[in-house]
């Protein structure tokens, strides 16, 4: 659970949703806060020959597929593939093309690189398990950042430059 936000996991018989009903509704009454039905999803996983309909009658959330996203982290039941990791790419390259590194001091681009191509990504990797690759292409993005400004490593350091579907 996360402020207002929580995930519940539960076999879809008509009887689990009942009491689910009643479990929002008695922790409504204990805290004085109300979920709205109207604004919850349901997402089911693999109910392919089940009765969704019937068991979902009195439950009037809206429905949408599966995979989801939740608090911007992709949950699914599959492992997790280079390209579900592209937005948090996207957003580190979208971070350096702002910047102008040429005209920020090193320490300035070293606090950038640790506060913010460092940091952010960090929420999503504490809990998914990225391939080797995704990790690799952050430590491009960074090194580049961090020893030229955002122009084109070249020498020792790193040939060419960088792109987003490398």
């Amino acid at each position: 659970m996360y402020a207002d936000d929580a995930v519940i996991f539960l076999r879809p018989v008509k009887e689990e949703v009942a009491v689910l009903k009643r479990l929002l509704h008695l922790f409504g009454e204990a805290t004085g806060l109300r979920t709205n039905i109207h604004k919850s999803s349901v997402a089911p996983i693999r109910c392919e020959n089940l009765d969704l309909d019937d068991a979902l009658h009195d439950f009037p959330a809206k429905r949408t597929s599966f995979p989801i996203k939740y608090l911007g982290l992709p949950l699914t039941y599959r492992r997790l593939r280079r390209v579900d990791f592209q937005p948090c790419l996207d957003k580190a390259v979208a971070r350096l093309t702002g910047w102008a590194g040429r005209n920020i001091t090193q320490a300035g681009q070293v606090t950038l690189t640790k506060a913010v191509l460092s940091s952010q990504p960090v929420f999503m990797l504490t809990s998914l398990n990225a391939p080797k690759k995704v990790l690799e292409d952050l430590d491009k993005f960074r090194k580049r950042f961090l020893w030229a400004g955002g122009e084109a490593l070249t020498g020792g350091k790193m040939q060419g430059e960088l792109t987003n579907g490398e």
